[in-house]
């Protein structure tokens, strides 16, 4: 199955109540980086993966900063 770019969507999605966030990516660059950083995924589909991460992985690059969340 190939996908355009635009449909190589990634969403990371958590909440307060947990220390875990759930990361769907349909990018193969995404997924790889994630198992490289020693997560393995916890389900996947063809053209999908589903990854729990801690919340404090998470990381946001801006231009002036990096953001920790979590």
């Amino acid at each position: 199955m190939s996908l355009s770019d635009m449909e190589k969507e990634t969403v990371i999605q958590f909440d307060e109540s947990t220390n875990l966030a759930t990361v769907y990516t349909a990018s193969w660059t995404v997924a790889r980086s994630l198992k490289k950083a020693g997560y393995q995924p916890v389900k996947k589909t063809q053209g999908g993966w589903w990854f729990k991460i801690p919340v404090d992985g998470i990381s946001i690059q801006g231009e002036k900063e990096t953001t920790k969340i979590g």
